[in-house]
């Protein structure tokens, strides 16, 4: 499903990943530990094509991400550590608005906004704006939006980062149910 190849990547004289190569099979979880500036995150920004590689290639289900870039997105969904939403939107909205932005519309927009909030378990918090949830529903927010066009591949970025014990075991919980559904999961953590 990914495949990594030789991936380097240089920033001027600073090597940030120096000719990684590993493969994550359909329905696998690869948990990609490390130590903080071990680069982690920047393999996962060249895995989504948010940077270029400076040599190497990565392919996602046959799809080079670089050269054929739009069809090995549509396969992934991105949990960036960090996530950026719009804290004054409720998680609702933000749904919605990461659904059209999809293309989504109508009832297919209704019921995939739907869904994820059941998966997640946002329901309790489905009218409540952004800035106002815990980290651990924050974070969930993210997964949401991450899990919206029911993608093959899973970038987490972590997923638990400052997060407490239930919280993160409840993260867990639905990377592993997600896993089962047969999504190939790249799960970063320090």
């Amino acid at each position: 499903m990914i495949e990594i190849t030789h991936l380097s990547k240089q920033f001027e004289q600073f090597t940030a990943v120096d000719d990684l190569s590993f493969s994550v099979s359909e329905g696998e979880v690869l948990g990609f530990l490390g130590p903080n500036g071990a680069g982690k995150s920047t393999t996962m920004k060249i895995i989504t094509g948010f940077l270029a590689p400076t040599s190497g290639s990565v392919t996602v289900d046959g799809h080079n991400i670089a050269t054929d870039a739009l069809a090995a997105k549509a396969l992934m969904g991105y949990l960036p550590e960090g996530a950026p939403s719009y804290g004054d939107m409720t998680t609702l909205g933000f749904l919605r608005f990461v659904g059209e932005i999809r293309g989504y519309r109508g009832d297919e927009l209704v019921q995939r906004v739907g869904r994820v909030l059941a998966e997640v378990e946002l329901g309790s918090v489905a009218l409540q704006k952004i800035d106002t949830l815990s980290k651990g529903f924050k974070r969930r927010v993210g997964l949401a939006q991450a899990i919206m066009h029911d993608p093959k591949v899973l970038i987490l970025d972590e997923p638990t980062a400052a997060l407490g014990e239930s919280d993160s075991i409840r993260i867990l919980d639905m990377v592993n149910r997600l896993a089962k559904r047969g999504k190939s999961i790249v799960y970063v953590s320090h």
